[in-house]
């Protein structure tokens, strides 16, 4: 079914959906594929473009340059595409490219990127962000990488395939974690990580 909202969705047959709630804010110029979920309160600004079979639980913001890969799960009160907390950020044209099959749990932000970091923040496939987390301006996350509950990355940040970062870790700014590594929960990142390596606060 297609809805339409005056003002908002273009009613276009290139914005196709199974399921919009009427409460849902979709703007003109945004693009949802096929077989999506667009639940109760959601607002999708109209640069989004949001590829086939996703679903947006409820109360989901995506703004700015912002695309969501196939499979995609993202639950209530997360803000995706939002602009950086980064003071140097002076509304340049950047984006947020978010992979196949990830599952965004509550309260998640992801920022978009910034001029000096290369204009991108990017996520891959099968990543699972749980409840609270922050992704930064210009952060690249590779595929199959795990945030617990509220960690924060930092600015520039590179997380490799399969990382898994514990609970109520901050990661800071421009820190790369190699493929396979694991941060024990409630630890404080300032360097980089060889892959494979543990690191625990002591």
């Amino acid at each position: 079914r297609i809805y339409s909202y005056d003002g908002y969705y273009s009613g276009t047959k290139s914005v196709r959906s199974d399921f919009v709630h009427p409460s849902a804010i979709i703007e003109e110029g945004a693009h949802i594929g096929r077989g999506c979920f667009i639940g109760p309160f959601c607002h999708i600004g109209h640069k989004v473009a949001i590829h086939d079979n996703v679903t947006l639980k409820s109360h989901v913001i995506i703004s700015g340059a912002t695309r969501i890969g196939s499979g995609t799960t993202i639950f209530p009160f997360s803000v995706l595409g939002e602009v950086p907390q980064d003071l140097k950020y002076r509304g340049e044209e950047t984006s947020l490219i978010v992979g196949e099959r990830n599952v965004i749990r509550e309260h998640v932000t992801m920022n978009i990127g910034t001029q000096g970091g290369g204009g991108i923040t990017q996520i891959g496939n099968d990543c699972l962000f749980m409840a609270g987390c922050h992704v930064a301006h210009d952060v690249h996350i590779s595929n199959s990488v795990i945030l617990v509950n509220n960690v924060a990355l930092g600015g520039h940040c590179i997380l490799e395939d399969d990382v898994i970062v514990g609970g109520l870790s901050g990661i800071h700014q421009f820190v790369r974690i190699g493929r396979g590594a694991i941060i024990g929960a409630l630890t404080m990142v300032t360097n980089d990580v060889i892959p494979y390596g543990l690191v625990q606060a002591p």
